[in-house]
């Protein structure tokens, strides 16, 4: 939910005084909101940001009676704010307090909140950003898994594509996004890892390898960073070099710690990189051959989605246990 809190102020404070301590502190005018104000650190720090505004003459329901006060300022954040987007809320009514007076409101209630969510690190704010968004991906994907009518299997054997079956077809070009979206993720929490971890990023300055010309453009046109450059080294559609890559700036074997985890399918146990590697090869015959898969049930797709859930919580629970990272952001904050 979110949180109000407020200065009350029994006397008319000027724009320019009272942006000359918000600027201070950080915070950017919302152009598209008159006397609103936005307080964000977008290098991994916040998560929802904290929002300032102000107004004259405003009714307020005090001690059960409404109360015209003369200047009101309001802080507010957001359900999932980090801990220090809560912070700059309750630095903020600090500072207008110190400066102007007035009497510090919320909900009814008198007094300051005491900030008692977690303190995550960048690391953990970068990597669960890819983890949440691995987890919506998901869920999305998951809508769109259908059952489908087995006697398309008739066209099979007729050799034509089922043109008409939009729960077939639906299925087969869901696998290439379910595969897209597992390396988006691998790929994109290795890269948030390094950037937010300066002895992981050292690694890659530590190579004795001279720079190709082509490279050392990018990197003087900003085209690309030093990071995305050795990340584009690494296929995470290939888990052999997923795993190089992790278990060198990571120091986590993927195979060891993840992907040989064993998951029950219809009585049988299967351990997930068996399933996952039967899901990439069924994207590229999709992909690269046109090869429509008949035996793509809701069952089968349910497979390969719990395959990848299994995934997602394998990859919270390791780097909990073993780098003692909160990635879960929607259940940490």
């Amino acid at each position: 939910m979110s949180v109000d809190l407020k200065i009350l102020i029994d006397d008319y404070i000027d724009r320019r005084d009272i942006e000359e301590i918000i600027f201070s502190m950080g915070y950017t005018k919302e152009e598209k909101y008159e006397g609103t104000y936005l307080w964000y650190n977008d290098d991994f720090v916040s998560t929802r940001g904290c929002w300032f505004s102000f107004g004259y003459d405003e009714a307020v329901l005090y001690e059960n009676e409404d109360s015209v006060v003369k200047t009101v300022c309001c802080t507010s954040t957001n359900a999932g704010r980090s801990f220090d987007d809560f912070q700059i809320q309750l630095d903020t009514i600090k500072k207008v307090e110190e400066t102007f007076g007035g009497i510090v409101y919320t909900d009814g209630e008198l007094g300051y909140f005491e900030n008692d969510l977690p303190k995550l690190t960048r690391t953990d704010i970068a990597c669960g950003y890819s983890y949440l968004t691995f987890e919506r991906n998901l869920a999305m994907a998951e809508q769109l898994i259908e059952e489908i009518d087995y006697r398309v299997l008739k066209y099979k054997e007729l050799g034509i594509p089922p043109i008409f079956e939009k729960n077939f077809l639906r299925n087969n070009t869901l696998i290439p996004f379910l595969v897209s979206i597992m390396e988006s993720f691998l790929k994109s929490f290795l890269h948030n890892y390094i950037r937010t971890n300066k002895e992981a990023e050292n690694l890659i300055f530590k190579k004795k390898d001279k720079l190709p010309y082509s490279v050392v453009k990018e990197l003087l046109n900003k085209e690309k960073t030093i990071i995305e450059i050795e990340i584009d080294n690494y296929s995470f559609q290939n888990f052999n070099s997923a795993n190089k890559a992790y278990t060198h700036f990571i120091k986590i074997d993927l195979f060891k710690e993840i992907l040989l985890t064993k998951i029950v399918v219809d009585g049988q146990e299967l351990s997930m990189i068996s399933i996952l590697s039967e899901l990439l090869d069924k994207r590229h015959k999709i992909i690269h051959e046109a090869e429509l898969d008949y035996t793509l049930t809701k069952s089968q797709m349910e497979k390969y989605f719990n395959c990848l859930v299994l995934l997602k919580g394998t990859f919270k629970k390791v780097f909990k246990d073993k780098r003692n990272m909160r990635i879960d952001l929607e259940n940490e904050l």
